[in-house]
Protein backbone atom coordinates (compact mmCIF):
# COMPACT_ATOMS: atom_id res chain seq x y z
CA UNK A 1 0.00 0.00 0.00
CA UNK A 2 1.30 3.43 -0.92
CA UNK A 3 1.79 5.91 1.94
CA UNK A 4 -0.53 8.89 1.98
CA UNK A 5 0.67 12.27 0.71
CA UNK A 6 0.83 13.50 4.31
CA UNK A 7 4.23 11.78 4.29
CA UNK A 8 5.49 14.95 2.65
CA UNK A 9 4.62 16.95 5.77
CA UNK A 10 6.49 14.47 7.97
CA UNK A 11 9.59 14.69 5.77
CA UNK A 12 9.88 18.39 6.51
CA UNK A 13 11.36 17.63 9.93
CA UNK A 14 14.53 15.91 8.69
CA UNK A 15 16.59 18.70 10.21
CA UNK A 16 17.79 20.90 7.37
CA UNK A 17 18.70 24.50 7.99
CA UNK A 18 18.30 27.04 5.20
CA UNK A 19 22.02 26.94 4.39
CA UNK A 20 22.31 23.13 4.35
CA UNK A 21 19.16 22.87 2.23
CA UNK A 22 20.56 25.26 -0.38
CA UNK A 23 23.87 23.39 -0.37
CA UNK A 24 22.02 20.14 -1.12
CA UNK A 25 20.44 21.70 -4.22
CA UNK A 26 23.84 23.04 -5.31
CA UNK A 27 25.10 19.43 -5.10
CA UNK A 28 22.62 18.51 -7.84
CA UNK A 29 23.80 21.40 -10.01
CA UNK A 30 27.44 20.29 -9.70
CA UNK A 31 26.46 16.70 -10.49
CA UNK A 32 24.72 18.06 -13.61
CA UNK A 33 28.11 19.55 -14.64
CA UNK A 34 26.99 23.15 -14.27
CA UNK A 35 29.70 25.79 -14.48
CA UNK A 36 27.51 28.65 -13.24
CA UNK A 37 25.02 28.45 -10.38
CA UNK A 38 22.82 31.43 -9.59
CA UNK A 39 21.02 31.67 -6.26
CA UNK A 40 18.43 34.43 -6.00
CA UNK A 41 16.06 35.38 -3.22
CA UNK A 42 13.44 37.90 -2.26
CA UNK A 43 13.09 38.53 1.48
CA UNK A 44 9.92 40.64 1.42
CA UNK A 45 7.17 39.19 3.59
CA UNK A 46 4.34 37.75 1.50
CA UNK A 47 6.45 37.28 -1.63
CA UNK A 48 9.48 35.48 -0.26
CA UNK A 49 11.18 32.99 -2.57
CA UNK A 50 14.52 31.32 -3.25
CA UNK A 51 15.63 30.04 -6.63
CA UNK A 52 18.70 27.95 -7.44
CA UNK A 53 19.42 27.98 -11.16
CA UNK A 54 22.21 26.43 -13.22
CA UNK A 55 23.47 25.85 -16.75
CA UNK A 56 23.94 22.10 -16.29
CA UNK A 57 22.83 19.40 -18.72
CA UNK A 58 19.17 19.71 -17.69
CA UNK A 59 16.42 17.08 -17.86
CA UNK A 60 13.67 16.03 -20.17
CA UNK A 61 10.08 15.36 -19.03
CA UNK A 62 10.87 11.84 -17.80
CA UNK A 63 13.96 13.06 -16.00
CA UNK A 64 12.05 15.81 -14.22
CA UNK A 65 9.38 13.41 -13.01
CA UNK A 66 12.05 10.97 -11.84
CA UNK A 67 13.84 13.77 -9.98
CA UNK A 68 10.64 14.65 -8.11
CA UNK A 69 10.00 11.05 -7.01
CA UNK A 70 10.88 10.15 -3.45
CA UNK A 71 14.05 8.04 -3.43
CA UNK A 72 14.22 8.26 -7.19
CA UNK A 73 17.59 6.48 -7.08
CA UNK A 74 18.86 3.59 -4.99
CA UNK A 75 21.47 4.76 -2.47
CA UNK A 76 23.57 1.66 -3.22
CA UNK A 77 23.58 2.17 -6.99
CA UNK A 78 26.89 2.82 -8.71
CA UNK A 79 27.57 6.52 -9.25
CA UNK A 80 29.97 8.61 -11.27
CA UNK A 81 33.00 9.79 -9.27
CA UNK A 82 31.71 13.37 -9.20
CA UNK A 83 28.11 12.53 -8.27
CA UNK A 84 27.33 14.39 -5.03
CA UNK A 85 23.94 12.75 -4.46
CA UNK A 86 23.23 9.54 -2.61
CA UNK A 87 19.71 8.75 -1.42
CA UNK A 88 17.64 10.35 -4.17
CA UNK A 89 15.86 12.43 -1.51
CA UNK A 90 17.88 15.64 -1.38
CA UNK A 91 15.89 17.76 -3.84
CA UNK A 92 12.57 16.98 -2.14
CA UNK A 93 13.56 16.84 1.54
CA UNK A 94 15.87 19.85 1.37
CA UNK A 95 13.37 21.98 -0.55
CA UNK A 96 10.21 21.06 1.33
CA UNK A 97 11.94 21.54 4.67
CA UNK A 98 11.99 25.24 3.76
CA UNK A 99 8.91 25.84 1.61
CA UNK A 100 5.41 24.57 0.87
CA UNK A 101 5.62 24.92 -2.91
CA UNK A 102 8.52 23.33 -4.81
CA UNK A 103 8.78 23.92 -8.56
CA UNK A 104 11.30 22.21 -10.80
CA UNK A 105 11.89 23.69 -14.27
CA UNK A 106 14.40 22.17 -16.65
CA UNK A 107 15.51 22.55 -20.25
CA UNK A 108 17.16 19.97 -22.44
CA UNK A 109 17.43 19.75 -26.23
CA UNK A 110 15.46 23.00 -26.45
CA UNK A 111 12.46 21.56 -24.63
CA UNK A 112 11.26 23.25 -21.43
CA UNK A 113 9.29 21.34 -18.81
CA UNK A 114 8.10 22.25 -15.31
CA UNK A 115 6.47 20.32 -12.47
CA UNK A 116 5.46 21.24 -8.95
CA UNK A 117 4.83 19.75 -5.53
CA UNK A 118 2.32 21.86 -3.57
CA UNK A 119 1.82 20.66 0.01
CA UNK A 120 -1.51 22.45 0.42
CA UNK A 121 -2.81 20.86 -2.77
CA UNK A 122 -1.72 17.41 -1.54
CA UNK A 123 -3.51 17.95 1.77
CA UNK A 124 -6.73 19.09 0.05
CA UNK A 125 -6.79 16.37 -2.60
CA UNK A 126 -5.53 13.56 -0.40
CA UNK A 127 -3.75 12.16 -3.46
CA UNK A 128 -0.23 12.12 -4.85
CA UNK A 129 -0.60 14.70 -7.58
CA UNK A 130 2.55 16.13 -9.13
CA UNK A 131 1.35 19.23 -10.95
CA UNK A 132 2.56 19.56 -14.55
CA UNK A 133 2.88 23.25 -15.47
CA UNK A 134 2.00 24.74 -18.82
CA UNK A 135 4.23 27.23 -20.60
CA UNK A 136 1.93 30.05 -19.44
CA UNK A 137 2.23 28.80 -15.85
CA UNK A 138 6.01 28.84 -16.13
CA UNK A 139 6.19 32.38 -17.50
CA UNK A 140 4.50 33.72 -14.36
CA UNK A 141 7.11 32.25 -12.01
CA UNK A 142 10.18 34.09 -10.67
CA UNK A 143 13.34 33.34 -12.65
CA UNK A 144 11.61 31.00 -15.11
CA UNK A 145 13.16 33.12 -17.91
CA UNK A 146 16.64 32.25 -16.62
CA UNK A 147 16.81 29.41 -19.13
CA UNK A 148 15.78 31.49 -22.17
CA UNK A 149 19.36 32.02 -23.36
CA UNK A 150 20.67 28.67 -22.10
CA UNK A 151 21.14 25.56 -24.20
CA UNK A 152 20.25 23.53 -21.12
CA UNK A 153 19.85 24.01 -17.40
CA UNK A 154 17.58 23.75 -14.39
CA UNK A 155 15.74 26.08 -12.01
CA UNK A 156 14.65 24.97 -8.53
CA UNK A 157 12.14 27.42 -7.08
CA UNK A 158 10.97 27.58 -3.46
CA UNK A 159 7.82 29.56 -2.69
CA UNK A 160 5.68 30.00 0.39
CA UNK A 161 8.74 29.77 2.58
CA UNK A 162 7.60 29.28 6.16
CA UNK A 163 10.79 29.28 8.21
CA UNK A 164 9.07 31.79 10.45
CA UNK A 165 5.90 33.86 10.46
CA UNK A 166 6.06 36.37 7.57
CA UNK A 167 3.88 38.73 9.59
CA UNK A 168 6.26 38.95 12.53
CA UNK A 169 8.41 42.04 13.00
CA UNK A 170 11.89 41.73 11.54
CA UNK A 171 11.05 38.86 9.15
CA UNK A 172 12.83 40.48 6.20
CA UNK A 173 15.95 41.26 8.22
CA UNK A 174 16.02 37.76 9.69
CA UNK A 175 15.66 36.06 6.32
CA UNK A 176 18.32 38.28 4.76
CA UNK A 177 20.69 37.40 7.61
CA UNK A 178 20.03 33.70 7.05
CA UNK A 179 20.87 34.05 3.38
CA UNK A 180 24.10 35.85 4.30
CA UNK A 181 24.91 32.88 6.55
CA UNK A 182 24.14 30.57 3.65
CA UNK A 183 26.60 32.49 1.48
CA UNK A 184 29.39 31.87 4.00
CA UNK A 185 28.40 28.21 4.21
CA UNK A 186 28.58 27.76 0.43
CA UNK A 187 31.95 29.54 0.30
CA UNK A 188 33.32 26.94 2.71
CA UNK A 189 31.56 23.74 1.63
CA UNK A 190 32.30 24.22 -2.08
CA UNK A 191 35.61 26.08 -1.79
CA UNK A 192 37.53 23.51 -3.84
CA UNK A 193 35.07 23.88 -6.73
CA UNK A 194 35.19 27.68 -6.45
CA UNK A 195 39.00 27.52 -6.50
CA UNK A 196 38.95 25.42 -9.67
CA UNK A 197 40.78 22.40 -8.29
CA UNK A 198 41.60 19.81 -10.99
CA UNK A 199 40.27 22.20 -13.62
CA UNK A 200 36.67 21.93 -12.37
CA UNK A 201 35.99 25.61 -11.73
CA UNK A 202 32.47 26.62 -10.80
CA UNK A 203 30.97 30.07 -10.28
CA UNK A 204 28.29 30.46 -7.60
CA UNK A 205 26.50 33.78 -7.24
CA UNK A 206 24.03 35.03 -4.67
CA UNK A 207 21.79 37.74 -6.12
CA UNK A 208 24.49 38.17 -8.79
CA UNK A 209 27.21 38.67 -6.14
CA UNK A 210 29.99 36.18 -6.82
CA UNK A 211 30.89 33.95 -3.85
CA UNK A 212 34.62 33.74 -3.12
CA UNK A 213 36.09 30.47 -1.81
CA UNK A 214 36.77 30.19 1.93
CA UNK A 215 39.76 27.87 2.31
CA UNK A 216 39.79 26.52 5.90
CA UNK A 217 43.48 25.60 5.61
CA UNK A 218 44.68 29.11 4.63
CA UNK A 219 46.87 27.34 2.08
CA UNK A 220 47.81 30.65 0.40
CA UNK A 221 49.40 31.95 3.61
CA UNK A 222 53.12 31.32 3.31
CA UNK A 223 53.32 30.47 7.01
CA UNK A 224 50.88 27.56 6.70
CA UNK A 225 52.70 24.23 7.07
CA UNK A 226 51.66 21.56 4.59
CA UNK A 227 52.18 17.89 5.47
CA UNK A 228 52.60 14.91 3.17
CA UNK A 229 49.58 13.31 1.56
CA UNK A 230 49.00 9.76 2.77
CA UNK A 231 46.70 7.05 1.49
CA UNK A 232 44.67 4.36 3.25
CA UNK A 233 43.32 1.50 1.08
CA UNK A 234 39.91 0.17 2.13
CA UNK A 235 37.50 -2.24 0.40
CA UNK A 236 38.88 -1.61 -3.05
CA UNK A 237 38.76 2.15 -2.57
CA UNK A 238 41.23 4.67 -1.21
CA UNK A 239 41.00 7.39 1.41
CA UNK A 240 43.63 10.12 1.36
CA UNK A 241 44.49 12.57 4.10
CA UNK A 242 46.81 15.55 4.28
CA UNK A 243 47.63 17.52 7.45
CA UNK A 244 47.91 21.31 7.61
CA UNK A 245 49.22 23.48 10.43
CA UNK A 246 47.75 26.98 10.36
CA UNK A 247 49.98 30.00 11.01
CA UNK A 248 50.07 31.38 14.54
CA UNK A 249 47.23 33.87 15.02
CA UNK A 250 49.62 36.85 14.77
CA UNK A 251 50.57 35.81 11.26
CA UNK A 252 47.00 35.78 9.98
CA UNK A 253 45.30 38.79 8.45
CA UNK A 254 41.95 39.88 9.88
CA UNK A 255 40.23 38.23 6.90
CA UNK A 256 42.15 35.00 7.44
CA UNK A 257 41.30 34.93 11.15
CA UNK A 258 37.63 35.25 10.31
CA UNK A 259 37.96 32.56 7.65
CA UNK A 260 39.72 30.17 10.05
CA UNK A 261 37.17 30.64 12.86
CA UNK A 262 34.40 28.58 11.29
CA UNK A 263 32.57 27.43 14.40
CA UNK A 264 33.95 30.02 16.81
CA UNK A 265 37.47 29.88 18.31
CA UNK A 266 40.28 28.04 16.53
CA UNK A 267 40.24 25.44 19.30
CA UNK A 268 36.76 24.34 18.19
CA UNK A 269 37.80 24.01 14.55
CA UNK A 270 40.82 21.73 14.84
CA UNK A 271 40.59 18.19 13.54
CA UNK A 272 39.54 16.33 10.42
CA UNK A 273 37.84 17.98 7.43
CA UNK A 274 35.98 15.28 5.54
CA UNK A 275 35.45 15.79 1.81
CA UNK A 276 33.25 13.58 -0.32
CA UNK A 277 34.11 14.04 -3.99
CA UNK A 278 35.73 17.41 -3.06
CA UNK A 279 32.57 18.59 -1.26
CA UNK A 280 33.11 19.37 2.44
CA UNK A 281 30.81 17.18 4.51
CA UNK A 282 31.90 17.56 8.13
CA UNK A 283 34.68 19.49 9.80
CA UNK A 284 36.33 20.37 13.08
CA UNK A 285 36.31 16.98 14.82
CA UNK A 286 38.84 14.37 15.92
CA UNK A 287 36.06 11.75 16.05
CA UNK A 288 36.90 11.34 19.75
CA UNK A 289 40.25 9.80 18.87
CA UNK A 290 41.93 12.52 20.94
CA UNK A 291 40.51 15.40 22.98
CA UNK A 292 40.63 18.92 21.66
CA UNK A 293 43.54 20.77 23.23
CA UNK A 294 44.76 24.34 23.20
CA UNK A 295 48.14 23.33 21.74
CA UNK A 296 46.52 21.43 18.87
CA UNK A 297 44.17 24.17 17.72
CA UNK A 298 46.22 24.96 14.62
CA UNK A 299 46.04 21.36 13.33
CA UNK A 300 43.61 20.50 10.50
CA UNK A 301 43.52 17.45 8.26
CA UNK A 302 41.99 17.25 4.80
CA UNK A 303 40.43 13.80 4.35
CA UNK A 304 39.11 12.78 0.92
CA UNK A 305 36.64 9.91 0.60
CA UNK A 306 35.12 8.63 -2.66
CA UNK A 307 31.35 8.29 -2.93
CA UNK A 308 31.83 4.52 -3.35
CA UNK A 309 32.54 4.29 0.39
CA UNK A 310 29.42 6.15 1.58
CA UNK A 311 28.08 3.03 3.29
CA UNK A 312 31.22 2.74 5.42
CA UNK A 313 31.10 6.36 6.57
CA UNK A 314 27.43 6.28 7.61
CA UNK A 315 26.77 9.48 5.64
CA UNK A 316 23.40 10.99 6.53
CA UNK A 317 20.74 12.36 4.17
CA UNK A 318 21.79 15.97 4.71
CA UNK A 319 25.45 15.09 4.04
CA UNK A 320 26.27 17.00 7.22
CA UNK A 321 27.49 14.10 9.36
CA UNK A 322 29.77 11.13 8.80
CA UNK A 323 31.41 8.62 11.09
CA UNK A 324 34.57 6.76 10.03
CA UNK A 325 34.55 2.97 9.89
CA UNK A 326 36.68 1.01 12.42
CA UNK A 327 39.46 0.35 9.90
CA UNK A 328 39.86 4.06 9.18
CA UNK A 329 39.63 4.99 12.87
CA UNK A 330 42.49 2.62 13.63
CA UNK A 331 44.63 4.02 10.81
CA UNK A 332 43.98 7.63 11.83
CA UNK A 333 44.64 6.81 15.49
CA UNK A 334 48.16 5.69 14.56
CA UNK A 335 49.09 9.00 12.93
CA UNK A 336 47.05 11.51 14.89
CA UNK A 337 49.82 12.39 17.35
CA UNK A 338 52.17 13.12 14.47
CA UNK A 339 49.50 15.29 12.87
CA UNK A 340 49.09 17.44 16.00
CA UNK A 341 52.80 17.82 16.79
CA UNK A 342 53.48 20.74 14.38
CA UNK A 343 50.67 22.74 16.02
CA UNK A 344 52.07 22.03 19.49
CA UNK A 345 55.55 23.10 18.37
CA UNK A 346 54.13 26.33 16.93
CA UNK A 347 52.87 27.27 20.40
CA UNK A 348 55.79 26.02 22.46
CA UNK A 349 58.37 27.78 20.29
CA UNK A 350 56.30 30.71 19.08
CA UNK A 351 58.46 33.72 18.35
CA UNK A 352 61.79 31.94 18.88
CA UNK A 353 64.16 31.57 15.98
CA UNK A 354 67.47 29.98 16.91
CA UNK A 355 69.23 28.65 13.84
CA UNK A 356 72.75 28.81 15.24
CA UNK A 357 72.47 25.82 17.55
CA UNK A 358 73.12 27.88 20.68
CA UNK A 359 70.65 28.30 23.52
CA UNK A 360 68.41 31.36 23.81
CA UNK A 361 68.77 33.56 26.89
CA UNK A 362 65.20 33.91 28.17
CA UNK A 363 63.90 36.96 30.00
CA UNK A 364 61.21 34.90 31.74
CA UNK A 365 61.77 31.38 33.04
CA UNK A 366 58.96 28.84 33.36
CA UNK A 367 59.51 26.82 36.53
CA UNK A 368 57.67 23.97 38.22
CA UNK A 369 57.17 22.94 41.81
CA UNK A 370 55.11 20.32 43.62
CA UNK A 371 52.29 22.87 43.87
CA UNK A 372 52.29 23.77 40.16
CA UNK A 373 54.09 26.02 37.68
CA UNK A 374 55.12 29.67 37.88
CA UNK A 375 57.19 32.26 36.03
CA UNK A 376 60.26 34.09 37.25
CA UNK A 377 62.42 36.82 35.77
CA UNK A 378 65.77 35.34 34.80
CA UNK A 379 68.26 36.67 37.37
CA UNK A 380 71.11 35.60 35.06
CA UNK A 381 69.89 37.76 32.20
CA UNK A 382 72.76 40.15 31.31
CA UNK A 383 70.56 43.22 31.84
CA UNK A 384 69.73 42.12 35.38
CA UNK A 385 73.30 41.09 36.20
CA UNK A 386 74.66 44.39 34.88
CA UNK A 387 72.15 46.36 36.96
CA UNK A 388 72.98 44.34 40.08
CA UNK A 389 76.68 45.20 39.69
CA UNK A 390 75.84 48.91 39.84
CA UNK A 391 73.72 48.84 43.04
CA UNK A 392 74.55 48.99 46.73
CA UNK A 393 73.00 46.68 49.32
CA UNK A 394 69.96 48.88 49.96
CA UNK A 395 69.30 49.29 46.25
CA UNK A 396 69.70 45.55 45.68
CA UNK A 397 67.01 44.88 48.28
CA UNK A 398 64.70 47.36 46.53
CA UNK A 399 65.39 45.71 43.15
CA UNK A 400 64.69 42.23 44.53
CA UNK A 401 61.41 43.43 46.06
CA UNK A 402 60.37 45.04 42.75
CA UNK A 403 61.16 41.90 40.73
CA UNK A 404 59.22 39.68 43.12
CA UNK A 405 56.23 42.02 42.94
CA UNK A 406 56.31 41.84 39.12
CA UNK A 407 56.63 38.04 39.20
CA UNK A 408 53.78 37.56 41.67
CA UNK A 409 51.40 39.50 39.43
CA UNK A 410 52.26 37.80 36.15
CA UNK A 411 48.84 37.72 34.33
CA UNK A 412 48.82 34.04 33.39
CA UNK A 413 45.04 33.63 33.52
CA UNK A 414 44.38 36.79 31.53
CA UNK A 415 46.92 35.75 28.87
CA UNK A 416 45.35 32.29 28.63
CA UNK A 417 41.86 33.73 28.22
CA UNK A 418 43.01 36.07 25.47
CA UNK A 419 44.96 33.38 23.61
CA UNK A 420 42.09 30.91 23.95
CA UNK A 421 39.85 33.54 22.39
CA UNK A 422 42.28 33.82 19.44
CA UNK A 423 43.16 37.42 20.22
CA UNK A 424 46.38 38.17 18.36
CA UNK A 425 49.33 38.95 20.58
CA UNK A 426 51.02 42.25 19.81
CA UNK A 427 54.66 41.44 19.27
CA UNK A 428 57.46 43.98 19.62
CA UNK A 429 58.76 45.39 16.40
CA UNK A 430 61.40 43.17 14.84
CA UNK A 431 62.59 45.42 12.03
CA UNK A 432 66.33 45.99 11.80
CA UNK A 433 65.82 49.61 12.92
CA UNK A 434 63.76 48.60 15.97
CA UNK A 435 66.30 45.95 17.03
CA UNK A 436 69.13 48.40 16.53
CA UNK A 437 67.42 50.99 18.74
CA UNK A 438 66.87 48.31 21.39
CA UNK A 439 70.52 47.31 21.27
CA UNK A 440 71.60 50.95 21.65
CA UNK A 441 69.48 51.27 24.77
CA UNK A 442 70.99 48.11 26.25
CA UNK A 443 74.52 49.28 25.42
CA UNK A 444 73.91 52.60 27.15
CA UNK A 445 72.89 50.85 30.35
CA UNK A 446 75.76 48.37 30.07
CA UNK A 447 78.45 50.92 29.42
CA UNK A 448 77.11 53.15 32.22
CA UNK A 449 78.14 50.42 34.64
CA UNK A 450 81.60 50.21 33.17
CA UNK A 451 80.95 47.03 31.17
CA UNK A 452 83.20 46.29 28.19
CA UNK A 453 82.06 45.97 24.58
CA UNK A 454 83.33 42.37 24.43
CA UNK A 455 81.33 41.34 27.50
CA UNK A 456 78.28 43.17 26.13
CA UNK A 457 78.43 41.27 22.82
CA UNK A 458 79.01 37.91 24.53
CA UNK A 459 76.27 38.58 27.08
CA UNK A 460 73.54 39.68 24.69
CA UNK A 461 74.15 37.66 21.52
CA UNK A 462 71.94 34.88 22.92
CA UNK A 463 69.30 37.18 24.44
CA UNK A 464 65.71 36.31 23.54
CA UNK A 465 65.02 39.85 22.39
CA UNK A 466 67.44 39.41 19.46
CA UNK A 467 66.39 35.87 18.49
CA UNK A 468 64.72 37.23 15.32
CA UNK A 469 67.78 39.18 14.24
CA UNK A 470 69.52 37.88 11.13
CA UNK A 471 73.04 38.51 12.54
CA UNK A 472 72.99 39.44 16.22
CA UNK A 473 76.79 39.49 16.54
CA UNK A 474 77.16 42.00 13.71
CA UNK A 475 74.39 44.20 15.16
CA UNK A 476 75.91 44.32 18.66
CA UNK A 477 79.40 44.91 17.28
CA UNK A 478 78.09 47.84 15.25
CA UNK A 479 76.31 49.31 18.28
CA UNK A 480 79.37 49.18 20.52
CA UNK A 481 81.42 50.89 17.84
CA UNK A 482 79.08 53.87 17.55
CA UNK A 483 80.72 55.74 20.36
CA UNK A 484 77.35 56.11 22.11
CA UNK A 485 77.80 57.34 25.67
CA UNK A 486 75.29 57.14 28.51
Amino acid sequence: MLPGPQLMESMRAVGYSLKTAIADIVDNSITAEATTIDISFNAEAGSTYVSISDNGFGMDADGVRQAMKLAGRNSTSARAAGDLGRFGLGLKTASLSQCRVLTLISKRNGSLVGVQWNLDHLAESGEWQLLVLSEDDLLGLPHARYLDDKVSGTVVLWEEIDLSDPDQAGFTEDFTARMADAKEHLALVFHRFLEGEDGQKITIRLNLDRIAPADPFLSQNRATQLGHRERIPVEGGEITFRPYTLPFINRMSAKERSQAQLNGPLRDNQGFYIYRAKRLVIWGTWFRLVPRGELGKLARVQVDIPNTLDHLWALDIKKSAASPPPAIRRALKQVIDRIIQPSERAFRHKGVADDSGRGVMRTWLGLSSREGFYYQINREHPLVENLVDQLNAEQLLALDTALKAIESSFPVTDAYVKLSGDQPQKSPETTETALRDLAIGYWRQWSAGGGSAEDFINGFKAAEQFSRCRDTHALLTEVTGLGVTP
